[in-house]
């Protein structure tokens, strides 16, 4: 590894398997779509639920655009993908997050990392995880999330 990742946590006034379920089913709904190929044509994002799934953003003009893989799912605990938005799909990056209990809770730890010679290079480009992170837990916490996803 060339470099170290990019972490951020968050602690979560809803359960882990909650903030599981928002993070991955309405990604859609909480990414920013400046951060697509095209904010104007986004029409969503998705995470395919299972291991091997994709990681993508449908376009109304481009039409899908394939953003990763996802190499673990563990519902409710766990879930790593690869990485290739706005960088070469030849050296993906990855995306891990976990979700953990606390108290009445959970804590959510996210680490983009992978860095290696053949990507290092863009690592600068993704210095807004931060605010991502946080309309994911503003999404997470509404009180109408909180008995959607239970």
């Amino acid at each position: 590894m060339v470099a170290e990742p990019i972490t951020h946590e968050r602690a979560l006034r809803c359960t882990a398997e909650q903030a599981f379920h928002v993070y991955t089913s309405r990604i859609g709904d909480w990414w920013d779509p400046r951060y697509t190929a095209d904010a104007e044509t986004l029409e969503t994002v998705t995470i395919e639920p299972r291991q091997g799934g994709r990681v993508f953003a449908t376009h109304s003009d481009l039409g899908v655009d394939d953003w990763g893989e996802v190499t673990v799912w563990e519902p409710g605990r766990r879930l790593v993908h690869t990485f290739t938005l706005a960088q070469d799909p030849a050296h993906p990056s990855e995306v891990a997050v976990e979700f953990l209990p606390a108290g009445e809770g959970c804590r959510v730890r996210f680490a983009h990392g992978g860095w290696n010679e053949g990507n290092a290079a863009v690592r600068q480009k993704f210095g807004d995880w931060d605010m991502l992170l946080d309309r994911f837990a503003a999404l997470a916490q509404q009180p109408d999330e909180l008995t959607r996803s239970s």
